[in-house]
């Protein structure tokens, strides 16, 4: 048993299942969504550590250990994200209310974001080695929080009004 888990992973799995793990989680953010009129968080850590560590794995061999950490990273890193961007962004103010439609695309937004956001940052640490590929893992809440940012530079830019 000790041995079964220290094995490698076979490199170059098929993008089928991270593709099929993103429409998944995007199903259900949009149940979320339809029952509870703003999407919670849950679909996003779920989908974002998944879709992220498959591609990782695409594209270098790791050992099962190895997936558990990555997947509990993205699930960590991602609410700590999340967290980060929902107290940047709560305090803050709108110059109006969102609209219904607006207010589905801003989650949306974020989904993507989030999910697409971890698994470039994955994909770049599974190409580096070393120290390189653990700092460029770290990195993954920041690019995610990134998304609160953007959200108020759209706002004192004007763009949103």
């Amino acid at each position: 048993m000790a041995t079964d888990i220290g094995r490698r992973v076979r490199p170059r799995i098929s993008l089928a299942s991270a593709v099929v793990a993103f429409l998944l989680g995007t199903l259900a953010h949009a149940v979320d969504q339809v029952l509870f009129v703003r999407a919670g968080p849950i679909p996003l850590l779920l989908t974002a550590p998944v879709v992220a560590t498959l591609l990782y794995v695409r594209v270098r061999a790791t050992t099962r250990q190895q997936v558990l950490a990555l997947l509990g990273w993205g699930v960590v890193g991602s609410g700590v994200a999340v967290l980060g961007v929902y107290l940047r962004v709560v305090g803050y103010y709108l110059p109006r209310p969102l609209t219904p439609t607006e207010m589905v695309l801003y989650d949306f937004g974020m989904f993507l974001w989030f999910v697409l956001g971890l698994s470039a940052v994955y994909v770049l640490a599974a190409r580096r080695t070393g120290r390189t590929a653990i700092a460029t893992l770290l990195l993954g809440p920041v690019v995610q929080a990134a998304f609160g940012f953007v959200t108020i530079l759209l706002v004192e830019t004007g763009l949103y009004a």
